[in-house]
């Protein structure tokens, strides 16, 4: 695409402007990890082993105390084993973030104005709670990825864009404003313009953002009109929970994207595919957390993501953080989830027919992960139980290592 040529020049252009004296006093940070996963080639005719690999770095190159930058790189690999072991395998390199945000106090807030060229602040993540107000992550761990911070996302919000942000010092509010061209539409470029709005208390949290996209169309050649616009999209997502990590707590997720209205057209039109909804009971009996989950999710984010393998499904995950092996802290804990392959909430009526066929699948997945030299190594295995009733055993079982740390 024309847009990822232009993240990698308008990238080089940004660390060439930048003068050489703003790193003077300069502080750099930055968060590594990498997952292999292990598993058989889904609907192959014999057992055939893949083994690949997902990667990220997540930086921040602070130039002042005013002034800093994120650099954020995702990477996925095909299969190691389809190929020799030494030999060149496929991969999926991809720019999740690169910007260059600056501070300033006015008054009783603070605001941060940003430069940016990828996923910024993404909607659906929990990195705007954790960047403007500090808060320990709160996002869903069904949701956690290995491909960077913008793997679950209630809408894409990505692109080649401004921001600018508003962190309030007297309550614990912020507001935000972006204006970005992306080329989510394959056809034309994409105008998208959103407002955010933030707030942490003790027992509430929420993030609610949305805006409008305008594909800048050009098939109307031969007229007067440079550009015409004849539809116009609608996306929002909020995210919200009551309580905290240390009580028990209700966590919601709703995201639309892709909802067109034209000047023809007198309502909105959505595709059920382009809603994410996510809502998270949580409950904490001493020690033990216990976590139920129903989702509806678009396919491409499903795609992303670690634990969650279908578009429609519940999951009951059950752990324990605050285990001791020696002198590390351990998680121990099990997801047991039921799901349905290209449904959605629309199909909720009629998923009895595919549970009377056993048209669906059952996953158990039992996981830790603990502290190992500077980082925290995560492992797992998944299996899925209706494999064995469909005489296909072999494909099974998953095997996922991974591991994360700071630089």
């Amino acid at each position: 695409m024309k847009m990822k040529k232009y993240f990698f020049i308008a990238a080089s252009l940004f660390l060439l402007l930048v003068p050489a004296k703003t790193f003077a006093g300069s502080f750099f940070t930055a968060n590594a990890g990498g997952r292999l996963n292990y598993s058989s080639t889904p609907d192959a005719a014999v057992y055939d082993p893949n083994l690949s690999m997902e990667a990220f770095i997540e930086s921040q190159f602070n130039f002042s105390e005013t002034l800093w930058s994120h650099f954020n790189f995702s990477l996925k690999t095909g299969d190691f084993l389809s190929q020799k072991l030494f030999s060149a395998t496929d991969a999926a390199f991809k720019i999740d973030e690169i910007s260059l945000i600056s501070s300033a106090k006015i008054e009783n807030s603070v605001n941060y104005l940003g430069i940016y060229m990828g996923s910024f602040d993404p909607v659906g993540s929990d990195f705007f709670f954790q960047r403007y107000f500090g808060q320990q992550p709160i996002a869903s761990k069904l949701t956690e990825s290995w491909l960077g911070k913008a793997s679950s996302i209630l809408y894409p919000h990505f692109g080649i864009g401004l921001s600018d942000v508003i962190r309030f010092n007297k309550n614990p509010m912020a507001l935000g404003i972006y204006a970005y061209f992306n080329n989510e539409d394959e056809k034309y470029y994409v105008f998208n313009t959103d407002l955010r709005y933030a707030c942490v208390y003790r027992y509430l949290s929420f993030d609610i953002a949305g805006g409008i996209g305008i594909p800048l169309s050009d098939k109307y050649n031969g007229t007067d009109a440079i550009v015409v616009v004849d539809t116009v999209y609608w996306h929002a997502g909020a995210t919200l929970l009551v309580g905290n990590n240390y009580t028990q707590s209700l966590f919601i997720q709703g995201g639309l994207f892709n909802a067109s209205f034209t000047k023809k057209d007198s309502s909105i039109i959505a595709s059920p595919d382009d809603f994410y909804i996510l809502i998270e009971p949580r409950f904490l009996i001493g020690n033990t957390h216990l976590n139920l989950t129903v989702y509806s999710l678009p396919k491409q984010t499903v795609e992303q993501l670690l634990f969650i393998k279908d578009t429609l499904g519940v999951n009951i995950n059950v752990y324990n953080d605050t285990l001791n092996w020696g002198s590390k802290k351990v998680c121990v804990g099990t997801n047991f989830a039921v799901s349905f392959k290209d449904r959605t909430f629309m199909d909720i009526m009629s998923l009895k027919d595919d549970v009377m066929t056993f048209n669906f699948d059952a996953f158990i997945t039992p996981y830790f992960s603990t502290n190992l030299l500077n980082g925290q190594v995560h492992g797992q295995i998944t299996v899925e139980v209706m494999d064995f009733f469909r005489n296909n055993w072999q494909n099974a079982f998953s095997i996922d290592l991974g591991f994360r740390t700071s630089l």
